[in-house]
């Protein structure tokens, strides 16, 4: 039966007063049962917050969290750990953050020792609050119990960041009972990174870490005279990295037991590598290689004020060397210079070849590149700047290397040289992508980043894409990487992709990832990050 009045609903019409008695009627009753059914729904709402209330605890008490059992659980707060640095003191990250989950976790993440095994101290930060801070670091190491230690110590940014620095006698009284600290903790400690001043390596002159593997200092060589001779021949040493404004002509006549060494890293900071002097000679560096016949890998800045002299008496053999990066510095630095380390230095298992040079090569230099990829044809991972390569030795160049996997390019070039030769065309993106469009030219190629993009079409990426996705899975595209110089630059110089052709190479397993840089250098110096230590 039809509700009366429904024909009425939604419309103008006025009721009479008797029809407005019969509409108060009709709805005392149906106001009645609304009342009614509003008081049921209270006591089920009720009733079903106290079976909540009784069944979610009762949930967690089985939970599969709580049943972990414990070498489980330190495995899963081991991959929490930071990959490529040590942890630092700060609640943001493990393992401070995963001691605030619950008491559980905090009573388990305290009685592991591998997960206090590595310590980054930033003096200053840890001065700027030394009454609880020098505490801190001392219990973290108890902590760590007879586990081997990674500890990194940086020196003093106070000026940097703005901490507050006590006098300087309190500073002295304060760095000492720090050092006090970690001197006790000397004969666990498997790498040590170390970036101090003359006074604080006097603290730790007479240390002699008897398992210590990888060792790392940044700053004034000549500070490393200060400390135990025997600092860096132990059995067990396997990595060195040396970085300094320094000259690094000396770095061959450190007591280093070199003969079984598997990583080594000699490094001129960037402020020195445009005009060389400072950097590590060739005449210096090839006899160093020959006594490190071990190396992995191989990381070094190279003075190329000295002209090659190819000596076959001289050459050396790296039987495992499997990376090699360098950095060319000086006015004169070429390719021809790293074609001279090439001939010199064999190296049957290289597979990554990351190479620096500073300045725009001839076109006779530049071919020299190629030669290296006729010698190395195996290589898989490759970096070079291609601004410094003439426009005719790109070709050459990349069909030397047909293992490339992976490619990593500086387009444009960084530095202002009133020597720079305008009449000299230098490599751009534009025909870089125009040469890989081409699947015969590095066929095996599955990611490439390129840096300091100053223009690129889209047809021109279009077409790269396109003729990269006709592969074969196994040898496809995997990642493009678009870093665009630190310019002002209008949307449509950027050739972004729609969000339907995004989906479409997401689909296809190709990540395709475009920056426009716009934050300034300046900013990207200073800007907080845990390595440095963070602010108070």
């Amino acid at each position: 039966m039809e509700p009366p009045f429904s024909h009425r609903l939604g419309t103008n019409y006025v009721p009479t007063d008797e029809e407005i008695d019969q509409i108060k009627f009709d709805l005392l009753s149906r106001t009645a049962e609304l009342a009614q059914i509003d008081e049921r729904i209270r006591e089920l709402s009720e009733q079903r917050d106290k079976l909540w209330a009784y069944i979610e605890p009762r949930k967690a008490l089985i939970s599969h969290p709580r049943r972990l059992p414990m070498d489980i659980l330190e495995a899963i707060f081991l991959q929490c750990l930071p990959s490529t640095r040590n942890a630092v003191m700060s609640a943001q990250e493990a393992p401070l953050l995963v001691c605030r989950i619950c008491s559980a976790w905090r009573t388990a993440a305290l009685s592991m020792p591998r997960l206090w095994a590595s310590l980054h101290i930033p003096t200053a930060f840890i001065i700027a609050k030394s009454e609880t801070r020098i505490a801190a670091v001392e219990q973290w190491l108890i902590r760590a119990a007879a586990s081997s230690l990674s500890i990194s110590v940086y020196r003093d940014l106070a000026r940097v960041w703005g901490w507050a620095t006590p006098p300087h006698s309190d500073y002295n009284v304060m760095m000492g009972a720090l050092l006090k600290i970690l001197v006790r903790s000397f004969p666990q400690w498997q790498k040590i990174v170390l970036n101090i001043d003359a006074k604080t390596a006097e603290a730790l002159a007479d240390i002699e870490p008897p398992y210590l593997r990888s060792f790392t200092f940044t700053g004034d060589l000549s500070i490393l005279s200060l400390f135990n001779s025997n600092l860096l021949n132990g059995q067990h040493l396997r990595a060195v990295s040396l970085c300094s404004d320094s000259d690094l002509n000396p770095v061959p006549n450190f007591p280093v037991a070199w003969h079984q060494l598997t990583h080594l890293k000699v490094q001129s900071s960037q402020t020195q590598t445009l005009y060389g002097g400072r950097a590590l000679s060739l005449s210096n560096m090839i006899p160093l290689l020959g006594r490190c016949p071990q190396l992995v890998s191989l990381y070094v800045t190279l003075d190329s004020e000295e002209e090659p002299l190819f000596d076959h008496e001289s050459s050396v053999a790296l039987l495992f060397l499997e990376s090699f990066t360098a950095t060319l510095c000086g006015a004169e630095s070429s390719y021809s210079h790293l074609a001279y380390i090439v001939a010199s230095v064999s190296m049957p298992k290289l597979r990554r070849l990351h190479f620096t040079v500073e300045t725009q090569c001839s076109e006779q230099d530049s071919f020299a590149l190629a030669s290296i990829g006729a010698k190395h044809p195996f290589v898989q991972d490759l970096a070079i700047h291609l601004y410094t390569l003439h426009a005719r030795a790109l070709s050459e160049t990349f069909r030397a290397f047909p293992a490339l996997t992976n490619i990593q390019i500086r387009a444009s070039r960084r530095l202002k040289d009133d020597g720079w030769d305008t009449h000299v065309k230098p490599c751009g993106t534009a025909p870089l992508l125009e040469l890989l469009t081409d699947n015969i030219v590095c066929p095996r190629l599955q990611e490439l980043e390129v840096t300091g993009i100053i223009y690129l079409s889209k047809p021109t990426l279009d077409a790269f894409l396109a003729s990269r996705l006709q592969m074969d899975s196994a040898r496809r595209l995997r990642r493009l990487s678009l870093v665009f110089e630190d310019v002002q630059l209008n949307d449509s110089e950027i050739p972004y992709l729609s969000l339907g052709e995004t989906q479409f190479y997401a689909s296809q397993s190709l990540h395709i990832s475009f920056f426009p840089v716009t934050v300034s250098r300046e900013k990207r110096r200073y800007a907080p990050w845990p390595w440095t230590g963070l602010l108070p």
